[in-house]
């Protein structure tokens, strides 16, 4: 019924799917190999602003200055992010639960541009990786099964 292009849907979902998952592990293995270095809490908010779209977006804000190879440092990015689908939306509230103003933490430093610096990276959202193969499976079913369906009921 859809010919090529339902091969070509599936594809999409496919790689959307397993894309996300193999992007986060090369992130991950590139977080693990990052030297550590301690760091002191200057600040600790909630930033709250319209973006482009005109969607509400709230964002953790830590600063953090630490030293990497006898220079110091300051930083404001707490998180080091990879692309996903689905994002969990409550983990600006959970870094600023964890990181107070005036703590100690351990930060992982860019040995390339030492001036980025990361607290913690996100965790793969649960969504994302429930959601796409749900997707795959519904897809599958909705288009390869109804010509299963149509030839069923014709060859009757």
């Amino acid at each position: 019924m859809f010919g090529i292009l339902k091969y070509i849907g599936l594809v999409i979902i496919v790689s959307l799917g397993f894309g996300q998952t193999f992007v986060y592990q090369r992130v991950k293995k590139k977080w693990n190999s990052l030297p550590v270095v301690d760091a002191k809490i200057k600040t600790s908010k909630l930033k709250n602003f319209t973006n482009a779209e005109g969607q509400r977006v709230y964002e953790a804000q830590i600063e953090f200055e630490y030293e990497y190879m006898g220079v110091k440092y300051s930083s404001d990015t707490p998180l080091l992010r990879s692309p996903q689908l689905f994002k969990n939306n409550n983990i600006e509230h959970d870094l600023l639960s964890r990181y107070k103003e005036g703590g100690s933490v351990a930060v992982r430093v860019m040995p390339s541009s030492p001036k980025n610096a990361f607290i913690e990276m996100e965790r793969f959202s649960k969504l994302s990786a429930v959601v796409i193969p749900v997707l795959i499976v519904i897809y599958s079913l909705a288009v390869f099964g109804y010509g299963w369906l149509v030839t069923a009921a014709v060859t009757r």
